[in-house]
């Protein structure tokens, strides 16, 4: 009941903000529009299998996140004025309990990163505009070292 609670208040705000006006004609077909998207979203959730997991570094990393980010343009400005083709490829090993899905999705918000695949649940792909970690992958990267 939570999950459809949820999703029925993420799709009526999407939709009140994506109404010029809003009559409240409007907000009450949006919402009960939302509704049945909510129980839509569920059911495919629940056909498909998913389910939410791996939170481990999950609020270190969207509490490192805004820093990322201008740091990530910073070093996306400097590589395009410098060296556009100082980028790399690596792979980013997860802490055990990190889910590859919310870990890829904070690492590819950062403007100098681009997540390229996650070939495993404990692995991401990623292209890089700088060498070292940055503080979102510090949060989910595997302490050990492994990369």
């Amino acid at each position: 009941m939570l999950e459809i609670v949820v999703w029925w208040a993420v799709l009526t705000a999407a939709t009140v903000v994506f109404i010029s006006s809003v009559s409240p004609v409007e907000l009450v077909v949006g919402a009960l529009a939302a509704l049945g998207g909510a129980f839509a979203a569920r059911r495919m959730r629940l056909a498909a299998g998913g389910r939410a997991k791996g939170g481990r570094g999950a609020v270190r990393a969207l509490v490192a996140l805004p820093g990322s980010v201008v740091r990530g343009l910073g070093v996306l400005t400097a590589a395009v004025v410098t060296d556009p083709a100082g980028a790399l490829v690596r792979r980013v090993r997860l802490r055990r309990g990190t889910g590859a899905g919310w870990a890829g999705t904070l690492l590819g918000m950062s403007p100098d990163t681009c997540v390229i695949d996650v070939p495993r649940d404990d692995e991401v792909l990623v292209h890089a505009l700088r060498p070292g970690a940055g503080p979102v992958e510090q949060a989910v990267a595997r302490a050990d070292g492994a990369r």
